[in-house]
């Protein structure tokens, strides 16, 4: 395996559980689960940056991925492989030092260029069947911790950052 420097997260559908709630208004809600959060920052204090990619724009994205300490989001993305691409560009490394975790075929041509991608239980066959792990719990559930988790372990990083919780 490749080393990964990058882990990068579709949000609907793998840090929520895909739903989306409306109101009458057009304020938008999300649904995020705070044990993909510490995942998120496991990750970022094992020295491994964290980004978003997704394809809508919504200041609730803004304001989780603040809140967790991401600097590196791209909302409203029409083609996450061009994103992706920015984004190895920008942080200078290849795309398959990246790890992506996506839903969705509009995931897939970015998870091409990856060195390791996952999938939550739940996502479209299609990106099951093309993805390296497929996480036992679905999207907004712990899928992104679980994908945290086994990233970590298989860097050799996962004693490292459990160790202050005596785990």
């Amino acid at each position: 395996m490749n080393t990964i420097s990058c882990m990068v997260f579709d949000v609907d559908g793998v840090l929520t559980d895909g739903g989306i709630s409306i109101t009458d208004s057009g304020e938008e809600f999300k649904t995020f689960n705070s044990r993909d959060g510490h995942g998120i920052k496991l990750l970022m204090r094992a020295g491994i940056q964290v980004a978003i990619i997704t394809g809508r724009s919504s200041g609730v994205v803004e304001h989780r991925a603040r809140e967790l300490g991401i600097l590196h989001v791209m909302q409203g993305s029409k083609d996450k492989r061009e994103s992706l691409m920015e984004l190895a560009r920008r942080l200078g490394i290849m795309p398959e030092n990246m790890a992506y975790m996506g839903d969705d075929v509009v995931d897939l041509p970015a998870m091409a260029l990856c060195g390791l991608t996952f999938a939550p239980s739940d996502a479209m066959e299609a990106v099951r069947l093309r993805c390296d792990i497929v996480t036992s719990l679905p999207g907004g559930r712990g899928a992104a911790r679980e994908a945290a988790e086994i990233l970590l372990k298989r860097m050799g990083l996962y004693e490292q950052v459990m160790e202050r919780y005596g785990v």
